[in-house]
Formats: C-alpha cells, sequence, structure tokens
C-alpha cells in the first residue's frame, strides 16, 4: 500500500504545480466615476506576476453609450482603438493596469470588459464599470424613485458619512445605482 500512495502523492503534487496560476489581479472590478466635462476619467487595478510567462489580453465586452471612447494601459498607455496585445511578465513584479473612458460630454453608464490570459489556462478578467453624469438634485432622485441612500463618497472614493454643501459627491442607492450629486447651500 505504501507503494501505491508515495507515487500517488509524488505525481499529485507534480501535477499542481503543472497547473499554477502564474498571475493574479487585484480587483476584478473597478469603478470609473465622474462628470461629462471631466478630461480622460480613469481608474487602475495591478497585475501581480507569480511567474515569468506571456501573457495575451482582449477587451471582450464593451457597452457603452455611442460616442464614448476608451483606451487601456497595460502597462505601457496604447491609443484608442487598441484592444488586444501580449506582455511579457517577470515573477515577483506588479504592472499597471488601466482604463481611460472618454466620454466627449455625453452623460451614461457603460462598462469595458479586459480577459487576461496566459499558456497555463489562467484566465482573469477585469470590469471597469463607467458613470458618467451630470450631477443630480439628491430631493429629486430620492422622491422620483423612492430610494434610499447607501453609501456616499467624495470623488477620491472615501466614503464620507454625510452629503456635504458645495461638493460634488457620489451617492449610491440602496438598489445599487449611482448618481453624482451636488448640494447647494
Amino acid at each position: 500500500m505504501k507503494r501505491f500512495i508515495i507515487p500517488a502523492f509524488i505525481l499529485l503534487t507534480v501535477q499542481s504545480f503543472a497547473n499554477a496560476q502564474s498571475f493574479n489581479v487585484d480587483q476584478n472590478i473597478v469603478d470609473i466615476d465622474a462628470c461629462t466635462a471631466c478630461t480622460g476619467p480613469a481608474n487602475n487595478t495591478n497585475l501581480n506576476a507569480l511567474e515569468d510567462a506571456a501573457l495575451s489580453w482582449s477587451i471582450v465586452d464593451t457597452d457603452i453609450p455611442q460616442g464614448w471612447e476608451f483606451s487601456n494601459c497595460f502597462p505601457n498607455c496604447y491609443e484608442i482603438g487598441v484592444i488586444s496585445g501580449v506582455l511579457n511578465i517577470t515573477a515577483g513584479q506588479q504592472y499597471y493596469l488601466n482604463c481611460h473612458v472618454y466620454p466627449n460630454e455625453i452623460a451614461g453608464e457603460g462598462s469595458i470588459t479586459m480577459q487576461i490570459t496566459d499558456n497555463n489556462g489562467t484566465v482573469e478578467e477585469v470590469t471597469w464599470n463607467a458613470i458618467i453624469g451630470s450631477a443630480g438634485l439628491i430631493d429629486n432622485i430620492l422622491d422620483q424613485d423612492e430610494l434610499t441612500i447607501k453609501a456616499i463618497y467624495n470623488l477620491q472614493g472615501q466614503e464620507i458619512p454625510e452629503l456635504m454643501k458645495n461638493q460634488l459627491q457620489i451617492v449610491v442607492f440602496s438598489d445599487n445605482s449611482r448618481k453624482q450629486v451636488f448640494i447647494a447651500e
């Protein structure tokens, strides 16, 4: 029986190393919130190289309003319209992964999904969810949609305890929808 257990253990150990993941991503869902007049709103995450590998990346889904454009940095920044590429990674290094949205003064919501793969079968997707829009009046939004406020964020992405006067803020409602609001004095 011992003769069978030791080879089986060695085989399983070798097989687990053969299927090792060569990279991982810090965040798979990244939010971008900005005003329509904001220039190139963006947000980023990082890819962590666990071993040397050649990665392929491509934009596999876009659901953005007509008139919007986007570009990615991974880690070099690409022109608008580039939707795939290759990146050689080195174990122990971290790589900047970013999406810029160019709303061209068009309000709306959209998402852009990038798929990253290696030769070992590792597949990761990163989705940027963008909300670009004019500030709304909070009382009108709450009354019209019968919503309650779940969380409030400043434009640096920090949660704040209450709505602040004379500042643009992002409000997350009970149904997880988001709106930019400005509270006048």
